[in-house]
């Protein structure tokens, strides 16, 4: 009976099962697949203690079956002990590694910082002499050397705007964020206001709908990211109609508030609007610029626990949303 007891734990046969606990009862212990809740998986083999015990009846001997619940408790406290030295030595050396990178990030970025503003000092300086000389002296020069002259203007002008956006990415991603209280409208009127001079020069028209959005946030890097968008926006405009923006501010709540500005510049194609805000991507390889105005307001977004995303159609225009919430 024993035998046919135990057969009905797992997925072996009576005989098997006889013959294996006449061969535990001679080793002390045996050991049984036995059969999971389907019948039809097995189990880990289970191990148990074989005694032979007498009988009252002639002839017949007991064989009982125990379990050491005490070591298979202690194997399975062993082998979790084990996982978790495991672990955390892992995690122990991916806090180094982060610990490193860290600091490899802070390096990199002091070293942006002092670079780009180390150089704003001689590049303005070669700008104000190119433009004296242009001033006072390009009248009696030939054609190709009036040509010459135009492309290091150009070239000392795009070197101070790449240090400029340099300066800008050091900030957004270093600065220690202050933050304040701020009215949202108040901060795109102010945003409007310091590129007025750009709007006028290529005629633009910018309409803003929506109000009562009060942010929690650094004022600075908050400016820093609108005149990027809007800067963006001015530079990637379609030459041959005039340009149009439209900011709008929305949601019922702090955590649906969204602003978008929207453009009918040149847009870009759908599949590159990740890349769009990663640093020095650059979609429009005929305009001039450096690819890292977005990568900033991207940087800026991250810290604030805001999500900027992009999109566009080809000659279309272009619209980001700052999700604040």
């Amino acid at each position: 009976m024993t035998g046919t007891c135990i057969s009905e734990l797992t997925l072996w046969e009576r005989d098997t099962v006889i013959a294996r606990l006449r061969k535990g009862a001679a080793a002390g212990a045996t050991s049984f697949p036995m059969a999971g809740s389907n019948r039809l998986t097995p189990a880990p083999e289970t191990e148990f203690r074989v005694s032979l015990l007498k009988s009252a009846t002639k002839g017949e001997r007991l064989i009982l079956l125990t379990q050491d619940q005490l070591r298979i408790t202690a194997d399975s406290l062993r082998q979790m002990n084990e996982l978790r030295g495991k672990l955390r030595g892992e995690l122990r050396s991916a806090k180094d590694a982060n610990l490193k990178l860290q600091e490899t990030l802070l390096t990199m970025e002091a070293f942006a910082h002092a670079a780009s503003h180390d150089l704003r000092t001689p590049i303005n300086t070669l700008i104000g002499s190119l433009q004296f000389f242009s001033e006072h002296y390009s009248g009696g020069l030939p054609d190709t050397a009036q040509e010459f002259l135009q492309h290091m203007s150009r070239a000392a002008r795009q070197m101070d705007r790449l240090t400029t956006e340099l300066l800008e990415h050091s900030v957004s991603t270093s600065s220690k964020i202050t933050f304040q209280d701020v009215d949202m409208r108040e901060a795109v009127s102010e945003a409007c206001a310091s590129l007025s001079r750009e709007m006028q020069a290529c005629g633009a028209e910018i309409r803003i709908s929506g109000s009562g959005i009060v942010l929690h946030a650094d004022p600075t890097l908050l400016q820093l990211v609108l005149t990027n968008l809007l800067s963006n926006a001015i530079k990637y405009r379609n030459p041959a109609q005039p340009l149009e923006v439209t900011i709008r501010m929305s949601g019922t709540g702090r955590e649906q508030w969204r602003l978008s500005v929207a453009d009918n510049g040149t847009g870009f194609d759908p599949v590159d609007k990740h890349r769009i805000l990663q640093p020095f991507h650059r979609l429009h390889r005929e305009i001039e610029g450096n690819g890292i105005g977005l990568s900033t307001c991207a940087e800026i977004c991250r810290r604030h626990n805001w999500q900027l995303t992009a999109d566009a159609e080809p000659g279309k225009g272009a619209v980001f949303t700052i999700a604040f919430g």
